[in-house]
């Protein structure tokens, strides 16, 4: 956007404040209470009535919206309509091009309250022109005085920008458009290039902006034209032929009450550029009247009403027939000699008169429109000053060097220097830290006093220090806007110290929770850890019990043995030791106790290698995270969140795990992961329980590298989530279930822990019936991406 029509910009902001206070604080009581009345706003519909229409008629609904006392309507005038309607009073508003309006403002005392600001993308104009053109392959054409004995296409004899600019210009080149041309009319704009593509004419004029709206909406291919005299303007967008003249004002007519005049003005002024009636428009909204001064010259320069001036002189009429003028005055030379002087000396005198007289009037109406001017500016100044004295917020202007020049009571207030006391200080003795700061807001900054170009609206966190020198947390939204010694800043401060006190407060109240939620769910996994580890304690119990009675009887069968030995010495008594050892060994049973008491090891083995599993996946649950983030293996975190809950979902459904091993580490908080996870897994279960089938439902869970992130997804064959009910699935305390069998906390912390603690994000699918898949995203780290994009 230009410097122009920033501070164009700027300043309709400025003023559109002031007005919409004027308005509520000044309604004028002549409106109010009366009832409805119809308001007709006359419209130059310039490309046809239903299109007039579409454009202006949400401006009417919006003034009917603003004055509820008068119903707004639009009604379309073609170029020949509208003297008529502006004589028999059919109308009470005008919006029609500059050219129409100075002779209305003449003929019919017509006013202008408002000027249009057109949109052209991102630049709010305030100025149009003429675009005079011809076919690419017409190569007759390089400058306007080739355009001589041609054919030529305009819009309509009223049409500033259609025909009068054009005419003007061409003027200038010793061309009379109206003689030295084949001129044809064709009423609206896009008639004129319809027929200058068809070859009915060689060229044509109409409005700027007019090629670039047809070739956008697909009518014209701009390949195809060629400008004649084209003219470069860095301020203006379009292509453009001619001098630029004010845009189209909203003119009102003198028999409009003057109260509804002054509001109509009020709302017009206040209307934002995003609204639907300035998108329909394709403007930027209204702004103050412009000067109406380079239409008069370019009505003078062409004789035109009100500027017509008499006839040409005798002097004149010889040289433009020389033949004639040498035949008469040889015929009556001596007798038309002194009539000849008379008459051109009353001429001359009549001329001067009449200049005069404009003169007198249009000094008249400068000096009451320069009075009206300074009581509108001094009224708005004092507006601005109220506006700004009774504002919660301090306000603070700089002037282009970075010092103060304005400093209200909030600021005052805020800062603890009075007005006076502020005049002339600097930015850095009342935001402190300033290099301290960070480098968006240090580069922001540095601009103050130090640049010649606009500030971009921001909102910046800072440091403020009071006179007494205390220092506290506050919100700076900075602006500039420009004036002839410079570009000025204005800088709207608020005091956070008690916000940044809330947020404190706040998160500890989220820590609290989330300490809550967690304790609960220790809770819960305390009662199913002491099912978990129940089994294999049973198992390691039951086998030790077999091995200590095992062990008595080897103890009895080694004493037989040692019995044996020695009986060996004693022949006599071998015979019966030997029975008694083979008795003692079939008691035993050898075999029984090899294969048994592998066994029994094995199992006991196997449970305690549970046990130490189940312990250190509840370890890693409940343990604190430290305040960075740590690398962590996700396929080895869901094996323990998918241990520490077997108990839950080991008799509803069926665990069916399906990981990527090559998954690389993440970045992440592992206890308040294992939550979220847990949270999902629970509430996969629970959702298979609910759909109480007699068969085992299934839960999926699986991970996988998806381009510059982890995604696991968390699947169950549950009943689904009811269409009334998806909006809601993350908002804390929401739940489908019964009371006492969820508190809706688990979801919104398993949002709140992936999305804002890890910055990944938490999505899902459901369908009726069929079940439910929660799908997380954790980015990978930076390094392992870099790394990634160097080998690839």
């Amino acid at each position: 956007m230009t410097n122009h029509s920033q501070s164009f910009l700027a300043g309709k902001f400025g003023l559109t404040i002031l007005i919409t206070v004027l308005f509520f604080l000044t309604t004028p009581t002549s409106v109010a209470g009366t009832e409805v009345r119809t308001i007709s706003i006359g419209i130059l519909a310039k490309r046809g009535p239903q299109i007039a229409l579409q454009q202006w008629t949400p401006t009417a609904e919006y003034l009917s919206q603003q004055i509820p006392a008068f119903h707004f309507i639009i009604r379309p005038l073609s170029f020949e309509e509208i003297n008529p309607a502006l004589q028999r009073r059919e109308v009470d508003f005008l919006l029609a091009n500059s050219g129409i309006y100075v002779q209305s403002e003449y003929r019919f005392r017509a006013f202008r309250i408002a000027t249009l600001i057109t949109r052209s993308g991102d630049h709010p104009l305030s100025r149009f022109g003429g675009v005079i053109f011809t076919r690419q392959d017409n190569t007759s054409f390089k400058t306007l005085s080739d355009l001589k004995g041609h054919s030529m296409a305009a819009v309509d004899a009223t049409s500033l920008g259609g025909y009068l600019m054009a005419q003007r210009e061409l003027l200038d080149q010793d061309i009379d458009i109206q003689r030295d041309l084949r001129l044809s009319f064709h009423g609206t704009h896009d008639a004129v290039v319809y027929a200058v593509l068809a070859g009915q004419t060689e060229v044509g004029t109409v409005r700027t902006d007019t090629l670039e709206r047809m070739a956008a909406g697909g009518l014209l291919d701009l390949e195809r034209i060629k400008v004649i005299n084209p003219i470069v303007n860095k301020d203006f967008p379009f292509r453009l032929s001619t001098r630029l003249y004010p845009e189209w004002p909203m003119a009102a007519l003198p028999h409009v009450p003057n109260a509804l005049v002054k509001t109509v003005s009020h709302a017009l002024l206040s209307l934002p550029e995003d609204h639907p009636a300035s998108l329909a428009s394709n403007s930027f909204g209204w702004t103050v009247p412009a000067n109406y001064q380079p239409v008069h010259e370019l009505f003078e320069s062409l004789n035109l009403p009100p500027h017509v001036m008499p006839p040409p002189s005798l002097r004149a009429w010889m040289k433009l027939h020389p033949l004639a003028s040498t035949i008469t005055a040889s015929l009556l030379l001596l007798t038309l000699l002194l009539v000849i002087y008379l008459i051109r000396f009353n001429r001359q005198l009549t001329r001067s008169r009449r200049h005069l007289a404009i003169a007198m009037r249009e000094q008249e109406m400068s000096a009451q429109t320069l009075a009206q001017n300074l009581t509108r500016l001094k009224e708005s100044e004092e507006k601005f000053v109220s506006l700004a004295e009774s504002a919660l917020d301090g306000i603070i202007m700089l002037d282009p060097k970075g010092q103060v020049e304005f400093w209200n009571q909030s600021a005052e207030r805020i800062l603890g220097y009075l007005a006076a006391e502020a005049q002339g200080m600097q930015t850095e003795q009342w935001l402190s830290n300033l290099q301290q700061e960070k480098d968006k807001a240090r580069e922001i900054l540095r601009y103050i006093g130090h640049s010649d170009s606009t500030l971009p609206g921001t909102t910046l966190e800072l440091t403020a220090q009071r006179k007494s020198g205390e220092t506290f947390p506050c919100e700076v939204a900075l602006s500039s806007f420009s004036l002839q010694d410079g570009w000025h800043v204005i800088c709207v401060l608020r005091d956070i110290t008690c916000r940044k006190a809330m947020e404190v407060e706040r998160h500890k109240l989220e820590t609290a929770l989330s300490q809550q939620h967690k304790m609960e769910a220790l809770a819960q996994l305390a009662s199913g850890i002491a099912h978990e580890i129940n089994t294999p304690m049973q198992t390691i119990s039951n086998n030790l019990a077999f091995l200590r009675e095992s062990f008595e009887d080897t103890q009895a069968l080694l004493r037989t043995h040692d019995e044996l030995l020695e009986n060996l010495r004693l022949v006599d008594q071998l015979a019966e030791t030997i029975v008694a050892c083979e008795k003692a060994r079939d008691e035993l049973d050898p075999e029984f106790l090899k294969k048994e008491i592998s066994k029994a090891i094995n199992q006991s083995l196997e449970g305690a290698e549970q046990v130490k599993r189940i312990v250190r996946s509840m370890r890693v649950f409940a343990h604190p995270d430290s305040p960075q983030a740590e690398p962590c293996d996700l396929n080895k975190l869901l094996r323990d969140v998918a241990a520490l809950c077997r108990h839950r979902w080991s008799a509803a459904a069926e665990l069916v795990l399906d990981l990527d091993e090559a998954l690389p580490q993440i970045a992440c908080f592992p206890g308040d992961l294992s939550q979220a996870l847990l949270n999902l897994l629970i509430n996969a279960t629970q959702a298979i329980e609910e759909k109480d089938e007699h068969t085992p439902g299934t839960i999926g869970v699986s991970s996988r590298l998806v381009g510059k992130t982890v995604e696991i997804q968390i699947s169950d064959t549950g009943n689904g989530i009811p269409p009334e009910a998806q909006a809601h699935v993350f908002n804390p305390f929401f739940t489908t279930r019964e009371v006492g069998k969820g508190a809706g906390q688990g979801l919104t912390l398993a949002h709140e822990v992936i999305v804002h603690r890890h910055q990944g994000t938490l999505t899902f699918e459901t369908e009726i019936g069929q079940g439910t898949v929660f799908s997380l995203r954790l980015p990978l780290p930076e390094s392992r991406l870099l790394d990634d994009s160097i080998t690839g």
